[in-house]
C-alpha cells in the first residue's frame, strides 16, 4: 500500500527568492505610494530625511506623516486582509473563483455600512463601525454557508457559486436602495461604495490593524488544515483533520478580515480573487507558505492600485476600487474561460 507523504515546509528555491524579493517589494511600492503624485513637492529626498532628520516645521515631513503614512498603512491592511480572506474562502471552498467580492461578504458588509451611515436605522448608526460590518459580512457569510451547502459533505461548488453570486446582487441592490432614500447622504455613501481610502486617518489604521492582523493570525494557523483539505474531503478525514472546524473557524476569519477592510475603505472588489492565484504561481500550493506570501502580494497590490489611482486623473483623484475592478474584471473572465475549457 502506497503511504502517504506530507510535503516538506521547506522553500524551493524559486519560492524562496520570492520570499526574499517581495518584503523588497513591499518597501519600494510603501515608499512610492507615500511621495507618488501629490499636489506637493514630494520626493524620495524627502522621506529620507523624514527617517534621519524630522523637522515639525517642514511641510513635506507633516504631509508624508498626517496624510500618506495613514493612508498607506490603511492601503496594506486591506490588502493583506481581503488577499488572505480570499485564499482561504478558496481553500474551504476548494473553488478558484471565490472571493468575498464574488460570494457577496463584501456586499453584506458593505449594506451594513450604508444603512449605518445614512441613518436609516438610528440604532445601528448609534454602534461601532466595526461591529457593523462585522454583522453584515456574518450575515452574508452565514447566508452563503448554508445556502451553498458548506455545512454538509460533500460540497457543491456550483451550488456555492450560485448562491454568492445570488446574495452578492441582493445586497447590491439593497445597499443602492438604502443610499437612494436616504438622499442627504447618498454623494458621500456612493463614493465610498466605489473603494477608498483617499481620507483616512490614524483612527482608521487603529480600527482596521488589529483585527486585521487577528485574522492573519488565525488564518496562518489554519495553513496545515487547508493543506489537509487541498487533498479531499475524505482524505482530510482519514488524516486526522477537523472539516467542520476548518469550516467554521476559516468562515470567522473571512468574515473577520473582510470587516476589518469594509470598514476603513469601501468594498474593494477583487482584491481576494487575483492575489491567491499569484501566490500559487510564486510559491506553490502550500498554505504555510501561501498566507505570508498572498498577505504581502495583496499589501503590494493595493498600494499600487491607490498609486495609480492617484496619477489617473492627477491633481484629481480616482477611488482605488475602480483600478482593482478593471484589474480584477479582466482576471475573472479569464479564469471562468480556462475553468470552461478545463471541463471534462
Amino acid at each position: 500500500m502506497a503511504t502517504f507523504a506530507w510535503p516538506s515546509p521547506r522553500l524551493g528555491p524559486t519560492a524562496g527568492w520570492w520570499f526574499a524579493a517581495l518584503p523588497a517589494l513591499l518597501v519600494l511600492t510603501f515608499g512610492l505610494s507615500l511621495v507618488g503624485f501629490s499636489s506637493f513637492d514630494l520626493g524620495w529626498h524627502d522621506l529620507w530625511t523624514l527617517l534621519v532628520a524630522f523637522d515639525a516645521d517642514n511641510l513635506s515631513h507633516q504631509v508624508l506623516l498626517t496624510l500618506r503614512l495613514p493612508r498607506a498603512m490603511v492601503a496594506m491592511c486591506v490588502g493583506a486582509g481581503l488577499a488572505v480572506a480570499g485564499l482561504v474562502m478558496q481553500g474551504m471552498t476548494r473553488n478558484p473563483l471565490a472571493s468575498p467580492t464574488v460570494f457577496g461578504v463584501s456586499s453584506g458588509a458593505a449594506l451594513a455600512f450604508a444603512v449605518s451611515a445614512t441613518g436609516l436605522v438610528a440604532w445601528v448608526s448609534a454602534l461601532p463601525l466595526m461591529l457593523v460590518t462585522f454583522c453584515g459580512a456574518g450575515l452574508a457569510g452565514l447566508l452563503v454557508f448554508f445556502l451553498g451547502g458548506l455545512h454538509r459533505a460533500p460540497i457543491n461548488p456550483v451550488r456555492i457559486v450560485l448562491a454568492g453570486v445570488a446574495l452578492n446582487f441582493l445586497f447590491l441592490s439593497m445597499t443602492r436602495g438604502a443610499v437612494i432614500l436616504a438622499d442627504e447622504n447618498a454623494f458621500g455613501v456612493f463614493h465610498w461604495l466605489t473603494g477608498s481610502i483617499g481620507n483616512v486617518t490614524y483612527a482608521e489604521v487603529r480600527l482596521a490593524a488589529p483585527w486585521t492582523v487577528l485574522g492573519l493570525a488565525l488564518a496562518a494557523w489554519l495553513g496545515h488544515d487547508l493543506n489537509l483539505l487541498r487533498l479531499g474531503e475524505e482524505r482530510m478525514h482519514n488524516l486526522g483533520g477537523g472539516l467542520a472546524r476548518v469550516r467554521w473557524l476559516g468562515s470567522l476569519v473571512v468574515i473577520l478580515l473582510v470587516a476589518a477592510a469594509v470598514s476603513v475603505a469601501g468594498p474593494i472588489g477583487f482584491v481576494g480573487l487575483i492575489v491567491p492565484h499569484i501566490g500559487r504561481a510564486l510559491v506553490g500550493q502550500d498554505y504555510r507558505h501561501l498566507v505570508p506570501a498572498c498577505a504581502l502580494a495583496g499589501a503590494i497590490l493595493i498600494l499600487l492600485a491607490d498609486t495609480l489611482a492617484r496619477g489617473l486623473r492627477f491633481p484629481d483623484e480616482s477611488p482605488v476600487g475602480v483600478v482593482t475592478t478593471l484589474l480584477g474584471a479582466g482576471f475573472f473572465l479569464f479564469l471562468a474561460r480556462r475553468q470552461l475549457a478545463e471541463a471534462p
